[in-house]
């Protein structure tokens, strides 16, 4: 009986001991995983790659309408302000009637001469028929007609250049106005300007080492800020400058890229902002991660992969292509491989991580098509 006490005694001590062991390993495993670091992980792959850039750009207008008058004109009434939107035929000024008025009834008086003057010269050439009158005479009334002639011409040259008022020549947002109530004109300067909005375009920033990637017809999409971004626009490059030049905003070198939308954007006027996705051209079958999975170290470039057991290792690649938040592998990976999608510069070779499954191919890197 107390053989068989001890051997329930010794299986109980067994199990415990054997249970002891496994909590304090558990304990342990427990400690070592919370020292691990969580990494988002992504199976890079083959993929048709449509990569882009983005760029920011304003809004301008093709044409600008200069309004002027022919004459020195002394302003009566503007009915509109500095940023008025207008409409094609609307008034938007008028001038004082004093000139005008004289003008008129110096018209009015040479045609009433005229008249009575191509009466007398009937009369005078059928007195000179029967010899009432000379020949002199006759050929002094035909002179006569024509200066009342060249005077009713000069007077109605000088009413057309007298404007009454002025009408918008186009629909458009007044950018300049110098004409003011009781203010006389200047010939030489414009009383205001028209910006045409029926003829925009839009001014992108395209940075130096992205304008090889970047050619006349090239499909777009916009984005204007007066939308908050959430409304696209599609749309072609239609020119790039020539000429390099330092942005305002970035100091960077940039040629000016004009795009024209294919379509009218609503609510937009000159200086609005923009920002323009111009999408690259096709590259089949190419291995892309995104941006954050690169580290540089002296002039190299590596990706971290990590196996099943969280296991990672540098892995050195050749790149290409840094448009956008992707890049393509030229060189390093197979196409295989899980990688971490934003390793931490210090991690080492045989480092232990906890390892979270984000997709396969470049579902994290911008890579998509346009319609």
């Amino acid at each position: 009986m107390r053989r068989v006490n001890l051997k329930i005694v010794g299986v109980i001590l067994i199990v415990l001991i054997l249970l002891g062991l496994e909590i304090l390993r558990y304990n342990n495993s427990k400690k070592v995983i919370e020292n691990l670091t969580t990494y988002t992980t992504m199976k890079v792959g083959n993929v048709d790659a449509k990569g882009y850039i983005e760029v920011n750009g304003k809004v301008e207008v093709n044409d600008t309408k200069k309004v002027f008058v022919d004459k020195k004109l002394k302003v009566d009434e503007v009915f509109v302000q500095e940023g008025d939107f207008i409409e094609k035929g609307q008034i938007l000024m008028t001038f004082d009637e004093t000139e005008r008025n004289n003008i008129m009834r110096n018209l009015e008086r040479e045609k009433l001469s005229l008249s009575k003057l191509k009466r007398d010269y009937i009369v005078e050439k059928e007195l000179y028929k029967i010899g009432g009158s000379s020949a002199n005479s006759v050929k002094e009334l035909e002179e006569e007609i024509r200066r009342v002639e060249i005077n009713i011409e000069e007077y109605e040259e000088d009413l057309e250049k007298t404007a009454e008022k002025i009408l918008s020549p186009v629909s458009g947002t007044i950018t300049s106005l110098t004409a003011q109530e009781n203010y006389l004109v200047d010939t030489d300067s414009p009383l205001m300007e028209i910006a045409d909005l029926s003829d925009i375009k839009i001014v992108l920033e395209v940075p130096e080492y992205d304008v090889k990637n970047v050619y006349v017809g090239q499909k777009i999409l916009l984005k204007p800020e007066a939308f908050e971004k959430k409304k696209s626009y599609p749309g072609k490059v239609t020119k790039i400058s020539k000429i390099s030049e330092i942005s305002e905003t970035t100091s960077e070198n940039i040629l000016e890229t004009e795009v024209k939308p294919d379509e009218i954007i609503p609510y937009i006027v000159p200086g609005f902002k923009v920002t323009a996705t111009i999408y690259l051209d096709e590259q089949n079958e190419q291995i892309t991660v995104p941006k954050t999975a690169i580290l540089e170290s002296d002039g190299k470039y590596f990706v971290v992969i990590v196996d099943t057991e969280g296991i990672v290792k540098k892995e050195e690649v050749e790149i290409t292509n840094l448009e956008g938040d992707n890049l393509i592998i030229k060189k390093g990976l197979s196409g295989n491989e899980m990688i971490l999608i934003t390793p931490d510069e210090k991690i080492k070779d045989g480092e232990k991580v906890i390892i979270q499954m984000k997709g396969r191919g470049n579902k994290n890197a911008r890579s998509e098509g346009i319609k």
